[in-house]
């Protein structure tokens, strides 16, 4: 992350807009809750979508274009042809993800606007609504903001050699692992599932180790988070063990595994085998 350089630009005016964008946008979000209009449809690859994630994104949009004109967006609920990143530089955006979370009256849901630069994370805001939780990160350092104040996220220290990691999974995903037999076997010492991205912002605070994903997500689901974590020291590797790529033609990740900086890589590595394991 050290040779990451955000755009010129950039200043303390573009962080405190941009932060100001995705609480707009999460205003719009609970406003739609608030008034039960959410019009909730079924999109082909059987998602949710209602019109509180078109909305959202419409805000989102108008304040990235007002903010920084020349850099492309791409966008959960938008048409994004694959040249929109090719110049390595572009807004990634997801208005609200956890769509289903919001539907069935969950407060975990985020809105998500992370900048790629070099076709890597560089800055990103992660914003949850209902608890007014509010993470951001770039090359000089992450911070929270929420009912206790602002403060300043650090690197998360080492975990004792014999700690079980703590792990952050979506809902469904212990239907793919065998989270059950990790916590039995004491492999795993902590399971939360959570979700959205709003996984990344805990993460980044240090409530836990290590979040693992498996299957199809896309890069605006990821890029807001993975910045935040590349601010304090974490990352987000794949099973090959390699950084997770973005600019891919389609935008699709697959499983991933993403850690604090403090979980260490031979961790990270440890936790990739106990995975290809079961």
């Amino acid at each position: 992350m050290e040779h990451l350089r955000q755009p010129a630009c950039w200043s303390e005016r573009h962080k405190q807009a941009l932060q100001d964008i995705a609480r707009e946008a999460g205003a719009c979000i609970l406003a739609h809750r608030a008034a039960s209009t959410l019009d909730t449809q079924r999109k082909p690859d059987g998602s949710h979508v209602t019109a509180a994630d078109r909305e959202a994104e419409r805000i989102i949009l108008a304040g990235l274009n007002a903010l920084t004109p020349d850099i492309p967006v791409v966008a959960e609920e938008k048409d994004n042809p694959a040249h929109l990143a090719d110049g390595g530089t572009y807004w990634l955006v997801d208005p609200l993800d956890g769509t289903r979370d919001y539907v069935e009256g969950g407060d975990e849901f985020s809105v998500n606007i992370g900048l790629v630069v070099a076709h890597e994370p560089c800055l990103g805001v992660l914003y949850a609504p209902q608890t007014d939780d509010l993470f951001y990160g770039d090359p000089n350092g992450a911070l929270r903001v929420n009912a206790q104040g602002a403060h300043a996220l650090v690197p998360t220290p080492p975990p004792s050699a014999k700690a079980a990691p703590r792990l952050l999974t979506s809902r469904r995903e212990a239907r793919h692992v065998p989270v059950t037999e990790w916590l039995l076997s004491g492999e795993v010492g902590l399971w939360r599932a959570c979700s959205s991205a709003y996984k990344f912002g805990l993460l980044a605070a240090g409530e836990f180790d290590v979040f693992l994903r498996t299957g199809t997500t896309y890069e605006w689901d990821t890029a807001a988070g993975d910045a935040i974590l590349r601010a304090v020291g974490g990352r987000i590797i794949t099973p090959d063990n390699r950084p997770l790529v973005y600019g891919k033609p389609d935008f699709r990740n697959g499983t991933f595994i993403a850690s604090t900086g403090g979980f260490g890589e031979q961790r990270t590595t440890d936790f990739l085998a106990l995975l290809s394991r079961d």
